[in-house]
C-alpha cells in the first residue's frame, strides 16, 4: 500500500513539475507604460528586460510613452490594456496612479517603478504588502548618505534649496523625508515649489543668496527640464545636486548620490518574475533600495565651472566624469 501511495505521489510530482516547466517556458506579454522619453526612465525599462532575460522568461513587449503629456495617458493605457498583456510595468508615479484608476477593472497585474512613496501616492495600503494586482519598487534614497555627500562637496552647507512640484505625490513625499533627516546634519531645507516648467529659471534664480546649493529630486516635471535648471543655476554660480547619473554625464548637475535606476528596473523584473511564478502581488511588499543600489557621480565640467576642486575624501573614488 505504501509503495502504491509513493508511486502516485511521484507521478503527481512529475505532472506538477512538467506543468511548472511548461508555464515557465510559455511566452509572456508585458506592456511597458512610460511617462516620457528620458534616459533614467529608459534605464528602468532596460533593467526590467535584463532580469526577464536572466530569469529565462520569454517576453514580448508593447512599450511606449506619452511624452510627459497627462492628457494622453487614458487613451495610451487603454490601448496597452487592449493588447491583453500578462503584466504591465508602469514607469513613474503619475503613470502608476493613472493606471490604478483607469484600469481598475483589469485582470492583469501591474508592477510600478519607481514610486517614491507608494502609500502617500495612494497606490498601496502599507509598505509591508501589495494591493490586488499591484506591487512595485520605491526609489526612496538614503537621505543620510545624500546629505553627507553634499556636505563633503560643499563644506559649510547649512541651507539646501530643493526644487519640487507641490502637485506630485512623489515630490512631496521626497521633501517630507528630507526635512525629517536634514536637521540631524545641521542643514535647513528651503522649499522652492515649481508646478510649471516655464517658471524654472525664475525659481532657480530666487535661490541666490538664500541657499548654498540646490537639490533636484527624481521628479516627472523637473527631470526633463534639467537643461533649463542647469542654465539658470550657472548664471548664479549655484551648485546643483541631482537624482540620476545621466544628469551628471550631461553636465547638467554637479553630482549625484542617487538611486540606480537600472537597478530599480532589475528589482521590478524580480517582482514580475515572482508573479509569473505564481505569487499573489497583494502579498508582495514594496521593494526598496539598499546602499549597494546607489551610484555616486561627479561632473568635472561642473567642478571647473564653479571653481571647485574634488575633496580629499573623494580622491580615488573613480566617480568623476568629464
Amino acid at each position: 500500500m505504501l509503495t502504491k501511495i509513493c508511486k502516485v505521489a511521484l507521478a503527481s510530482l512529475a505532472i506538477a513539475t512538467a506543468f511548472s516547466t511548461a508555464s515557465a517556458a510559455e511566452s509572456k506579454k508585458v506592456a511597458i507604460a512610460m511617462f516620457g522619453p528620458h534616459v533614467s526612465l529608459q534605464q528602468v525599462s532596460d533593467g526590467f528586460k535584463a532580469t526577464m532575460k536572466k530569469e529565462g522568461i520569454d517576453v514580448t513587449y508593447d512599450e511606449g510613452n506619452v511624452n510627459f503629456d497627462r492628457s494622453l495617458v487614458p487613451q495610451f493605457l487603454n490601448r496597452l490594456a487592449a493588447g491583453k498583456p500578462d503584466l504591465m510595468l508602469t514607469v513613474t508615479t503619475p503613470m502608476a496612479q493613472s493606471a490604478k484608476q483607469i484600469l481598475a477593472k483589469r485582470d492583469f497585474p501591474i508592477v510600478f517603478a519607481p514610486v517614491t512613496d507608494p502609500v502617500q501616492a495612494g497606490l498601496l495600503p502599507s509598505w509591508d504588502e501589495g494591493a490586488p494586482l499591484l506591487t512595485g519598487v520605491s526609489n526612496l534614497p538614503d537621505f543620510d548618505g545624500s546629505i553627507e555627500f553634499m556636505k563633503t562637496l560643499v563644506p559649510g552647507l547649512t541651507r539646501l534649496g530643493i526644487l519640487y512640484n507641490p502637485g506630485d505625490d512623489s515630490d512631496t513625499a521626497f521633501v517630507k523625508r528630507l526635512e525629517k533627516v536634514a536637521p540631524q546634519h545641521n542643514v535647513k531645507v528651503v522649499l522652492i515649489g515649481v508646478d510649471n516648467a516655464n517658471d524654472i529659471p525664475q525659481r532657480v534664480m530666487s535661490a541666490k543668496g538664500n541657499v548654498e546649493a540646490l537639490f533636484v529630486p527624481a521628479s516627472s516635471l523637473l527631470q526633463p527640464a534639467a537643461p533649463a535648471i542647469a542654465s539658470a543655476a550657472k548664471r548664479i554660480s549655484m551648485p546643483v545636486f541631482g537624482s540620476n547619473a545621466p544628469s551628471v554625464d550631461d553636465g547638467h548637475v554637479l553630482a549625484v548620490f542617487a538611486a540606480d535606476f537600472y537597478r530599480i528596473g532589475e528589482k521590478a523584473g524580480e517582482l514580475a518574475t515572482r508573479i509569473f511564478r505564481g505569487e499573489d502581488p497583494a502579498t508582495i511588499p514594496v521593494a526598496t533600495l539598499g546602499a549597494q543600489d546607489h551610484v555616486i557621480r561627479i561632473s568635472q565640467r561642473q567642478l571647473d565651472s564653479l571653481g571647485m576642486s574634488l575633496p580629499a575624501e573623494l580622491q580615488g573614488c573613480n566617480c568623476v566624469v568629464k
